[in-house]
């Protein structure tokens, strides 16, 4: 037996020591480490240029690391040298680019090649190809907007920079529901005025995620999450709810049918029989990347969006427009009308002699967000004396980051010690089947429990240093 042992070890030895770099590049590669593997590639690329697959997956390596123009030669090369899959990743670089023509025909090509091969076209390449015919609609009714100024900050805590009006409502972070609430992971708490609501998204067992309010009840108890509506999903994920002051309108996001790729911005109403089929906002509002979390500001006169188009690393775009109760399209032969559509320069928005400065004011006169619905969100003694209570308290950006990511693994926490005293419960009730359950909730418990202590600790220092 323990020849046979040491037989299987050297065996398994002699592979690994005859792996050549290809095959590490591939591994790297199937474990979505495209920046190791891309160099790799690249040798092997300067050995044999005309390499179809080679081209392939260094194209494939620069398209996952959003490097699109880079990856574009690569992927053409691969494509016309009979590589079938690399038609679907230029028809979404195309279709990323705004060349929506082209992303058809490349994506008529791959589907017409699956047909031929007897392959079944994947629902994903459906959806793209719709997206594509959306997107191709939407960029003839490109709505002229005035966007007065844009900022870049972090995805995580982007909500923290809509300077809102408390007439408006508060956006929050998830740490602002009852422990026992669950929450998608990301979304955003949106409050109205009278802070006597709550919205925001859950998700199902499947993870798709939905919109659900909740009102404080005379006891100051919050009632159990109500889902908004199934039409609100439209076959996709729902999130990131606004409801404008009139109790009626909702701005959301929403990647379903009717999307152009990621999130899309969609507006509805409710009306008797609940919401009314959603309306999706069109071009500059939505691209084919995430953009969401659209609000309108009415004391100020200024609507916020935000989107990761611009493809920062770790950042997210947010944009602030003029709002408009008329909605008034460009012509459709404007010449320069796919950069109005990408927003590539706020600037080739403005109005001649247009003055902005009253409005940008306004914002410099709301001195700091009102983003909760409490005046304290936890409780950090800091190692110099200081105590916060607030995201906004924090001076330095990356320890802000750092405890967001805090409070949304508290949050994690609490759903998970909820779920396991439901677990408890039934096995006190007799259901044994749930006790391997409640031994691996425990040791995941215990992990995040010393995961948080790290997050505090990084936070403290950071702010502190």
């Amino acid at each position: 037996m323990k020849k046979i042992y040491i037989i299987t070890i050297l065996f398994l030895l002699a592979i690994y020591t005859n792996a050549t770099p290809l095959d590490s590049a591939k591994t790297l590669f199937n474990e979505g480490k495209y920046q190791e593997a891309l160099p790799i590639f690249n040798e092997q690329l300067a050995q044999s240029p005309k390499d179809a697959s080679l081209n392939k997956y260094a194209g494939m390596c620069l398209f996952h690391l959003n490097k699109y123009s880079e990856a574009q030669p690569f992927l053409q090369s691969a494509n016309s040298n009979g590589i079938a899959e690399s038609a679907k990743y230029l028809a979404i670089i195309a279709m990323k680019e705004y060349r929506f023509n082209d992303a058809d025909k490349y994506l008529s090509n791959y589907k017409s090649s699956l047909s031929k091969s007897g392959a079944e076209i994947p629902a994903e390449v459906e959806k793209l190809s719709s997206q594509i015919m959306n997107a191709r609609n939407m960029l003839e009714r490109v709505e002229q907007i005035q966007i007065i100024d844009s900022i870049n900050v972090d995805s995580k805590t982007f909500f923290n920079f809509y300077k809102l009006s408390n007439d408006v409502g508060s956006l929050n972070a998830t740490s602002i529901l009852p422990s026992n609430f669950a929450a998608a992971q990301p979304t955003v708490v949106f409050s109205p005025e009278s802070k006597t609501k709550m919205y925001w998204a859950m998700s199902d067992s499947t993870n798709n995620s939905f919109i659900v309010s909740s009102s404080i009840l005379s006891d100051g108890i919050w009632e159990a999450p109500l889902k908004l509506g199934d039409v609100l999903n439209d076959g996709g994920n729902a999130n990131y709810p606004y409801i404008m002051p009139d109790g009626v309108t909702i701005y959301f996001a929403n990647d379903g049918a009717n999307s152009i790729g990621g999130y899309d911005i969609f507006i509805s109403r409710y009306d008797e029989d609940g919401y009314l089929q959603p309306l999706n906002l069109g071009m500059p509002y939505n691209s084919p990347s995430n953009d969401y979390m659209l609000v309108i500001d009415e004391n100020t006169g200024i609507g916020w969006w935000a989107t990761d188009r611009n493809n920062i690393e770790g950042k997210i775009t947010i944009y602030m427009f003029i709002p408009s109760d008329t909605r008034v399209n460009y012509p459709s032969d404007s010449p320069n009308i796919v950069n109005l559509a990408k927003i590539n320069a706020i600037k080739d928005t403005w109005l001649e002699n247009a003055n902005y400065n009253e409005l940008l004011d306004k914002l410099n006169n709301i001195a700091s967000p009102n983003n909760s619905l409490s005046t304290t969100q936890f409780t950090l003694n800091l190692s110099n004396g200081k105590i916060y209570h607030n995201i906004s308290d924090f001076k330095n950006s990356e320890a802000a980051v750092a405890m967001q990511e805090y409070l949304d693994a508290l949050d994690k926490l609490n759903n998970n010690k909820h779920t396991l005293n439901s677990l408890r419960l039934k096995y006190s009730q007799g259901d044994k089947s749930v006790a391997n359950q409640i031994l691996s909730l425990e040791k995941q418990i215990l992990k995040e429990q010393e995961e948080l202590i790290r997050l505090q600790n990084i936070a403290i220092s950071l702010e502190v240093k």
